[in-house]
């Protein structure tokens, strides 16, 4: 089973502030190693990117990157899942796996948590699909 799969390989892998790699990761680090994964080169965020980016009113994925998914209110298995702050500024992605689930990095390394906990409910922003065919990848 593919979400199995997916689930072992990533799961406990150490948290890393722009960790690409199998030795750590952050968020947008591990949406890069699934989907390349699944064939697709997914951009990175820009230079300058830190722990403190989103303080700094950046909004990475929706200013530069929103045009390349497609939103959607229900979501399958692999979509992105985005979250935001109190300032409406996306800070966090994981990655959609079923009814209530998604994989996501934080402090504890790679782990799995419920969307309907407190935590994670109320700053849901959206599900997102990538385009399919897209040039850039």
């Amino acid at each position: 089973m593919v979400k199995q799969k997916i689930i072992s390989k990533y799961l406990g892998i150490p948290y890393k502030n722009n960790g690409r790699s199998m030795e750590g990761l952050d968020c947008w680090g591990l949406i890069k190693l699934i989907y390349k994964d699944m064939g697709y080169d997914l951009f990175d965020l820009e230079e300058g990117y830190d722990m403190d980016w989103s303080k700094k009113g950046k909004n990475y994925f929706i200013d530069n990157y929103h045009k390349d998914w497609t939103q959607y209110k229900t979501p399958k298995f692999l979509d992105v899942v985005l979250f935001k702050n109190g300032k409406d500024i996306v800070n966090h992605a994981g990655i959609f796996l079923d009814s209530n689930r998604f994989m996501h990095t934080c402090k504890a390394g790679t782990v799995i948590s419920r969307l309907s906990d407190a935590r994670w409910e109320n700053k849901l922003e959206g599900f997102y699909r990538l385009k399919k065919g897209l040039s850039c990848l």
